[in-house]
């Protein structure tokens, strides 16, 4: 079984970064793991919840 984590919006944070990857790498022993980082949508000001949810998905 793959588990598939999906994480809307890159970060710059490098500690993040590593406890990602930590996080991952120790899971990896375990299970099959894919994480998927979406990029954030551009020009969200300008729509509305539900518009930015559709663009999303």
């Amino acid at each position: 079984m793959t588990i598939k984590l999906i994480a809307i919006g890159k970060t710059d944070n490098k500690q993040l970064l590593q406890l990602i990857e930590d996080y991952t790498k120790r899971l990896g022993f375990y299970i099959k793991l894919n994480l998927e980082i979406i990029p954030d949508l551009k020009n969200s000001k300008n729509l509305t919840e539900a518009q930015q949810e559709q663009k999303e998905g």
